[in-house]
């Protein structure tokens, strides 16, 4: 329970920075984004003579499987003691605990 209630603080903290720095026209797991401001953007670019002739939109498969931990260290502005330890503490899966030596599971605190 202290984990989740520290990563949603952190959360908090870290996802005004998140915004800011993100692609503005990104729409998936943004807080205030919706399907139907993907849409409006789609319109908008399509409808434009000189603008985009295709939208791309894509799911890929394992994509956070091989993240380096050295590199989100070094690129993630929060308490780096705190982060190596999320990191490292594994997921649960099928009531087995499985390691995260390399990759970086997804499903951690999710907001509301």
């Amino acid at each position: 329970m202290k984990d989740r209630a520290m990563q949603a603080l952190y959360l908090l903290a870290l996802d005004p920075i998140a915004e800011i720095q993100a692609d503005p026209n990104s729409y998936r797991f943004r807080k205030e984004r919706s399907t139907a401001d993907a849409i409006d953007q789609c319109h908008t670019v399509l409808s434009n003579r000189a603008g985009a002739e295709w939208i791309l939109e894509g799911d890929i498969k394992a994509c956070f499987d091989k993240i380096s931990h050295t590199w989100l260290e070094a690129h993630i502005p929060m308490e780096k003691s705190i982060l190596r330890k999320w990191l490292k503490a594994g997921f649960i899966e099928k009531r087995v605990l499985k390691p995260t030596e390399e990759e970086t599971p997804q499903g951690g605190f999710v907001r509301q």
